[in-house]
């Protein structure tokens, strides 16, 4: 009877022991689960601004919306520059721009670089259009460029850039830009920007 008795309660331990397993496994999995959804709760999801593909056949055709993304790259790195960002600018000038025109650039930018940690001052641009012409791998870019010293602006004008790109196999690479006159027509004093831009 008492070996009986003794199975019984094992059996019954046994049940117990297979639930209090179970519902910790549970607990467990549950508690994973939300540490994981807690953690990825503060994600941002980044929307690209232009809806189209961008793509270069190989036939040699440049999509508008890939010229626009180039220009819009080379101007942020160009025209946004501060004492404290010039080194990020002469590491990163090397990818987007042609060989021939990186050394002329580079030598240029130590110069700038130099001169704006001597005056203290920065340039922010801000482009109001851009005027995409893919059969000349050209872009115009037209926008508001201003010098700031210390935390003042200083200065704000209506600045044209023209920047036209060189394929070179499949990549497409920065060869020049050029500021503009005034009314964004060539002139005279038309001339390669290459790393110093001053108003």
């Amino acid at each position: 009877m008492r070996a009986d008795n003794l199975n019984d309660h094992v059996r019954i331990l046994n049940r117990r022991f297979a639930a209090v397993s179970l519902l910790l496994v549970a607990s467990i999995v549950t508690n994973a689960a939300l540490s994981v959804a807690v953690a990825t709760m503060n994600k941002v999801v980044l929307v690209p601004s232009l809806t189209d593909a961008v793509e270069v056949s190989a036939q040699g055709g440049v999509g508008r919306d890939y010229l626009e993304r180039l220009a819009r790259d080379a101007v942020y790195l160009f025209l946004n520059r501060t004492p404290e960002s010039a080194r990020y600018f002469e590491q990163n000038i090397e990818r987007i721009s042609e060989p021939q025109t990186y050394q002329q650039i580079k030598a240029a930018l130590i110069l700038d670089r130099q001169k704006r940690q001597d005056s203290r001052t920065s340039q922010a641009f801000f482009p109001v259009e851009f005027v995409v012409k893919p059969d000349r791998l050209s872009v115009r870019v037209i926008g508001d460029l201003q010098t700031i010293s210390g935390t003042q602006v200083s200065d704000t004008t209506r600045q044209t850039f023209d920047l036209t790109f060189k394929r070179h196999g499949s990549m497409i690479l920065l060869s020049s830009i050029e500021r503009l006159g005034k009314d964004g027509a060539e002139t005279a004093s038309t001339k390669p920007i290459v790393g110093e831009i001053e108003p």
